[in-house]
């Protein structure tokens, strides 16, 4: 029986013969040697794709699933919507209508194959995808939708797939993770469980997994976070730093009282979110989430999802601090085990399914810490070869290694912008016994160590690639120079912020790389450091 690649080098050897005179532009840096900018024109896209898909397939599929992660390794983060994102047609936007030839402007599993090779000849040993799960299309931010707000957590965003291979994502996808493993490439994968979409086909199935608010004439649902008093925005940091969750400052009475238990009926809306009608009649929905910590915290609405409830204490049916990152006791006892169940189970989709090597939990260090255990159980049992990442940025935690992580994030990034900063850090860390972490030079929610200029750049990338006890990290494009920013979550002034709305936010919107025009200058460098990787 053919393998997922073999599939997808079959319908390409097809297409080949039959569209010969398409106008397909791509950047020159992904053909084979990687050594020109500007862009080429192809006349047979499927020609391409067929020659590389033929070339990847001439590599042994890779036995081993080892799950050591150090200092002779690359981890390469991607948003494969954006990183492979191309205006093909020169058609002036990238959204997720097909182009003129009927190919992908966005960025798709066929296209990431393609880069491959790219990656191989820079070093890179490990890929980390953020979400590729079907996403939701109600309320969205931006003009594609945040990856951070799944529809269905255990389902392939269709849009990641080539309608014209003719074959469907889950194909597309494994095809993907098989061409890694053959130039042996490990690959991670995202998953955003704390959230969901606004229009998850959970909401109706399992109304008791979401919180649910009246929904009033003036508002439509719109949830504000609630807000504190500045003594009892003291007592909540004396009381979590104190590790002391027990009777912890609760929002206002008016605040909870917009909270309803949930409804009996849910239906949904002509803008794909749901409305439910309680047993007294009432009308309610399903809010939108926002940043719960700190409880002051001035990040603007997440428009486009909501938080799981992950406790069913009817005193406690509200979203705040309190009830989605630092459980009050009061909680223990009431955890809502079906869900817990479900999130453990999603947890486990891509190692079983694809054949994923890994996943990092968005926001794991959220979960209550049974439940975190659960969702790492429940991966374990899979393969004990499964490598298992924390969003975590303090490097002092024992939580993850106790946990049984194997890496986390870190704080590199925090100093990397700063050269004194940078060198004090590596100071401080070297001979530590700690966890190893991402030595990033930015994230994809950082400003990107290009804007601070070459040198700087240069110098970051040099100590991240010695730190001790971290494992290389590039986000995609930071190789060649890239200056904006995929989000804003992290290091950000309000005002930097602002100049990046979430319609020129690769995270939220059809963006590219600066493919066309690297800085060669970073570029070569990078694979100086890294080419010992290459095969």
């Amino acid at each position: 029986m053919p393998t997922p690649l073999e599939y997808v080098y079959r319908s390409l050897e097809r297409l080949r013969h039959i569209q010969r005179s398409a106008r397909y532009y791509i950047p020159a840096v992904w053909i084979p040697p990687h050594r020109c900018g500007g862009i080429r024109l192809l006349h047979c896209p499927a020609e391409y794709y067929h020659a590389i898909v033929g070339d990847i397939l001439r590599y042994s599929p890779r036995s081993d699933r080892s799950r050591s992660l150090g200092r002779d390794d690359l981890v390469y983060a991607m948003l494969i919507r954006h990183t492979t994102a191309w205006d093909h047609d020169l058609s002036g936007t990238i959204s997720y209508t097909l182009g003129r030839d009927h190919w992908r402007q966005t960025g798709s599993f066929l296209k990431s194959i393609a880069l491959l090779p790219y990656l191989r000849w820079l070093g890179v040993t490990t890929l980390l995808l953020l979400p590729p799960t079907e996403h939701g299309r109600a309320r969205v931010k931006g003009t594609l939708g945040s990856p951070y707000a799944p529809r269905n957590h255990c389902a392939l965003e269709e849009t990641l797939a080539e309608p014209i291979l003719d074959l469907d994502a889950s194909i597309q996808f494994a095809a993907f993770v098989e061409a890694c493993h053959r130039m042996n490439i490990h690959v991670i994968v995202e998953l955003a469980l704390r959230v969901a979409a606004l229009d998850c086909h959970l909401i109706p199935e399992h109304p008791e997994w979401f919180y649910w608010v009246r929904l009033d004439d003036n508002d439509d649902g719109v949830l504000v976070p609630p807000t504190f008093s500045s003594e009892q925005l003291a007592t909540i940091h004396q009381c979590i730093k104190r590790n002391e969750f027990h009777s912890l400052p609760e929002p206002a009475l008016s605040y909870r009282e917009r909270f309803v238990e949930p409804p009996q009926r849910v239906w949904q809306r002509s803008d794909g979110t749901f409305v439910g009608q309680t047993n007294d009649g009432f009308l309610c929905t399903v809010p939108n989430a926002f940043a719960d910590f700190p409880p002051d915290d001035t990040q603007p609405l997440w428009t486009d999802i909501t938080y799981f409830r992950l406790h069913t204490h009817p005193a406690y049916n509200y979203i705040a601090y309190n009830t989605v990152r630092y459980y009050s006791e009061e909680l223990r006892g009431w955890e809502n085990h079906s869900l817990w169940e479900y999130l453990a189970s999603a947890a486990t989709t891509f190692i079983r399914h694809a054949g994923c090597d890994g996943i990092m939990l968005d926001m794991g260090h959220a979960f209550p810490i049974e439940l975190h255990q659960q969702i790492l159980s429940s991966v374990r049992r899979v393969t004990d070869n499964t490598i298992l990442i924390e969003e975590c940025f303090d490097r002092t935690t024992q939580t993850a290694r106790t946990l049984g992580y194997d890496a986390i994030v870190g704080d590199v990034w925090h100093h990397a912008r700063t050269p004194s900063d940078l060198r004090q850090y590596a100071l401080q860390t070297c001979g530590t016994d700690i966890l190893p972490c991402f030595a990033a030079a930015d994230t994809h929610n950082t400003p990107r160590i290009a804007q601070q200029g070459l040198s700087v750049a240069l110098f970051a990338v040099s100590v991240c690639s010695h730190l001790h006890r971290t494992v290389p990290f590039i986000t995609s494009g930071s190789e060649f120079g890239e200056t904006e920013p995929i989000n804003t979550g992290l290091d950000f002034s309000p005002e930097e912020a602002a100049q990046y709305p979430s319609d020129q936010l690769p995270l939220f919107s059809g963006r590219t790389l600066r493919w066309h025009t690297p800085d060669w200058r970073i570029l070569n460098f990078v694979r100086m450091l890294y080419a010992k990787n290459a095969p």
